[in-house]
């Protein structure tokens, strides 16, 4: 099938250059001596998530326990969960799936590691738990330093735990736009993460597990020889907000745009305006308007739930009925939520269709 031939709006993938991106992190990962955990919640697919496994990732990492069910439902047997499971419901759903898979999952809160431990007892379960540190986002994690230490001794003092190591993500970072002043925050929060790890190994307690990063972060977080698992996400993708930052000192950047949603024009109300099938609920604006792709002199703007429109200065529309336009959000993971699946293309050609499976699985 052509691409022309698909009804939109369609999630699209260039297979090429996603796959360049794959192999390009997997690369910058062993090249730095160190794993890579690439975050699930990117693109939410067990297809692509043994594709990444294929190309040399350790595991996966999930935001969410309803996505790490979907992938172990697929096969998918070492995950990370990155936001702390509470609750005795979510904390049985996820000693259930650890029977079936290696599960990790952060913490930051002495209450929640009680309760975690009484309900591993129970389902007869010992899951790894790792200590989320806030490492200057502001969001989840324990302080550095003693809040931390003291943490990782109620971890090793829990008889149904695992003690595994140290999260820290620095996410507040991965859109600055300056590389010097992305790596320089980058090298701080590693530095916050190494520095607490140092204290936690001379308290006397086994520590060798790092994780943290993001996509924004990978090339600094590589090279910054702090962590030893990366945690990248949107690389695969890009988006605009990504393709905008500077990715180092002079150097292009070094993963590719593979992900576009098209769309059709389905009404052409003036001669300087055309109306298109994808509104707010077919491609992401946490991020601001998407970017159109080869439609020089185009404004674009939402024109509600299921329209979007196309307006020219010079007051000519150079479209007609049923054009395809491709667009470039301007944030990957939440537009690939919007969506059912995933149509790879070649060329001008469909080569696969990869299903979203986890996709609004926000519990």
């Amino acid at each position: 099938m052509k691409l022309s031939q698909l009804d939109t709006p369609v999630l699209l993938i260039e297979e090429d250059s996603f796959l360049r991106n794959m192999k390009r992190m997997q690369e910058l990962a062993t090249n730095a001596g160190i794993a890579y955990r690439p975050h699930a919640k990117a693109h939410k697919s067990a297809e692509i998530a043994k594709m990444q496994k294929g190309a040399g990732a350790v595991g996966v990492c999930c935001a969410k326990l309803g996505e790490a069910e979907v992938l172990v439902s697929h096969e998918i047997k070492d995950i990370l969960i990155t936001t702390p499971v509470i609750g005795i419901s979510k904390l049985t759903r996820m000693m259930q799936i650890a029977k079936e898979a290696t599960i990790s999952v952060v913490v930051d809160n002495a209450d929640n590691l009680a309760e975690m431990a009484a309900v591993a007892q129970t389902c007869g379960v010992r899951p790894d738990v790792v200590i989320e540190v806030d490492v200057g986002q502001g969001r989840c994690g324990v302080q550095p330093g003693d809040p931390a230490l003291q943490l990782a001794y109620e971890v090793m003092n829990a008889d149904w735990l695992n003690f595994k190591g140290l999260q820290g993500y620095q996410g507040a970072i991965q859109m600055t736009a300056s590389f010097v002043e992305r790596n320089a925050a980058a090298r701080k929060a590693v530095g916050l993460l190494t520095d607490t790890a140092d204290l936690i190994r001379k308290a006397g307690l086994p520590l060798e597990y790092l994780t943290g990063g993001g996509s924004g972060t990978s090339v600094i977080d590589a090279a910054s020889a702090g962590l030893t698992e990366l945690q990248p996400g949107g690389y695969l993708f890009m988006d605009s907000r990504y393709r905008e930052i500077e990715w180092d000192d002079g150097n292009s950047i070094p993963f590719e745009q593979s992900l576009t949603v098209l769309a059709s024009v389905i009404s052409l109300p003036e001669p300087g305006r055309c109306i298109l099938d994808m509104g707010l609920k077919a491609i992401s604006s946490d991020g601001g308007p998407p970017s159109p792709v080869d439609v020089p002199g185009a404004v674009f703007k939402f024109g509600g739930e299921e329209h979007s429109e196309l307006t020219f200065e010079d007051g000519k529309c150079p479209l007609a009925l049923n054009d395809k336009v491709a667009f470039v959000p301007t944030h990957c993971d939440t537009t690939v939520n919007l969506y059912d699946r995933f149509i790879a293309y070649s060329d001008d050609e469909v080569v696969d269709v990869w299903s979203i499976a986890a996709r609004g699985r926000v519990q």
